[in-house]
């Protein structure tokens, strides 16, 4: 079960940029959310919550059996991260964006997360040295948490 949770169905066996892949799935996840349930922003902190809490243990348990610390194929952490960044583009649809503008902030979210995802900049790199469970779960959700806030901030601009 955790191989399947922390990998998304095995997507993150893939060759090419598997945390690239969990990103794009956390976009594609938030898109449905958005677009079809119309999801409140309450709601999705609590499905993030609740995965957080679900990857933190199935990436323990898979961390434990193959006794390597975060491969790249566990890719759970940046689709939360990604999920993350999104999160406040819920408080526009009020504003009944086109989907071109809408789409163009998707793809600055994704950008911005994977800047983020990938450099590492402080205090993300401080986690990441961490070789702990928790520590491949937070390093993904800080960036989430960095992006987000300058996703909100660019979107005072609106």
């Amino acid at each position: 079960m955790d191989k399947y949770f922390v990998t998304i169905f095995f997507i993150g066996y893939a060759k090419f940029a598997p945390g690239t892949l969990g990103s794009l799935c956390g976009i594609l996840t938030f898109y449905c959310l958005y677009n079809f349930f119309s999801v409140e922003p309450m709601y999705l902190f609590f499905l993030i919550f609740f995965i957080f809490g679900l990857g933190w243990y199935f990436t323990f348990t898979y961390i434990q059996k193959n006794k390597i610390h975060d491969p790249s194929e566990i890719i759970i952490d940046e689709f939360l991260g990604q999920i993350l960044t999104l999160t406040p583009l819920l408080f526009l649809k009020k504003f009944n964006l086109d989907l071109d503008y809408f789409l163009e902030l998707l793809i600055f979210a994704f950008l911005l997360f994977r800047f983020f995802d990938i450099v590492k900049p402080w205090p993300i790199n401080i986690i990441d040295r961490s070789k702990s469970s928790l520590s491949v779960m937070m390093d993904d959700m800080l960036a989430g948490l960095f992006s987000a806030i300058i996703v909100f901030i660019s979107l005072l601009w609106l």
